[in-house]
């Protein structure tokens, strides 16, 4: 049997395993395939060809919807979330609870604290019920404080949440980490808007937009220092007649918007492509 040299079991797990990697891979920078094409940073400085929509600086996201507009959602609880059509029009802009749900249902109708607002202009709206069964159960929890044994107060709790779920065709879901999906309920029965999960958001009217086309393959330009050496790599992609080229991890995406193409990465923002 090999012995594995005494160096290498002394050596710290980071360390061992970044000698394993780089031994099963190709581990050295190689130069700038396409030197002529510009960085993207540099290629959307020009007017002539790039028009800035909008930013995401203090976004925590930024979701294109099925009838081409934009929402806005806030990366801070002290900002308001907007939504803005194309040419940068304030539809809505309202300040919400982030520990209440906030969804955008299938129709394009907007809940969040505990109202409806309804589409098209969201000037129509009036409360709504919504139930989120976690907060249910650790208020009733809250309730019952410490005065029963703790056998007896899962048991209560057990009951509490049968019926709770009961009027809205649920069950109580077992072994969630396992079944996480099944589990998950974020959705409108019986006029009445139901959450069980974790996050408090969700859009039913987003429309996706696709990765822009790489023209060549990435190249591994240098390796970032840390306490696990990692690999940056420079991509090379073509929008139409323009081609650029970025770190791998600005994943530029191309929307169509009103019929004409927009240019999106959560590190530039969105740019009309003229």
């Amino acid at each position: 049997m090999r012995k594995v040299p005494i160096v290498l079991l002394l050596l710290p797990l980071s360390l061992l395993f970044s000698i394993v990697f780089l031994a099963g891979c190709n581990p050295f920078p190689k130069k700038d395939t396409h030197p002529e094409v510009p960085l993207l940073a540099d290629l959307l400085k020009d007017s002539a060809k790039f028009k800035q929509i909008a930013g995401t600086d203090h976004l925590s996201e930024l979701a294109f919807l099925k009838d081409d507009r934009i929402l806005l959602k806030p990366g801070n609880s002290d900002l308001p979330f907007k939504i803005i059509d194309i040419s940068g029009k304030l539809l809505i802009e309202q300040y919400f609870d982030w520990k209440l749900p906030f969804y955008l249902d299938q129709l394009g109708n907007l809940y969040f604290n505990q109202e409806k607002y309804e589409y098209p202009d969201y000037k129509k709206h009036g409360p709504f019920k919504t139930v989120v069964f976690k907060d249910s159960i650790d208020k009733r929890s809250e309730v019952l404080g410490s005065r029963f044994a703790d056998s007896v107060k899962f048991k209560m709790l057990d009951d509490y949440e049968v019926k709770l779920l009961q009027p809205y065709g649920l069950k109580p879901c077992e072994y969630q980490i396992v079944n996480r999906e099944r589990c998950d309920v974020f959705e409108i029965r019986n006029n009445v808007l139901l959450v069980r999960q974790e996050e408090r958001y969700k859009n039913d009217f987003v429309k996706l937009p696709v990765e822009a086309r790489r023209f060549d393959e990435d190249v591994l330009i240098r390796w970032k220092n840390g306490r696990m050496a990692s690999p940056v790599y420079l991509a090379y992609y073509q929008v139409g007649q323009y081609k650029f080229k970025c770190d791998d991890m600005t994943l530029p995406k191309v929307i169509q918007l009103k019929g004409q193409n927009y240019l999106f990465s959560y590190a530039t923002g969105i740019y009309l492509i003229k």
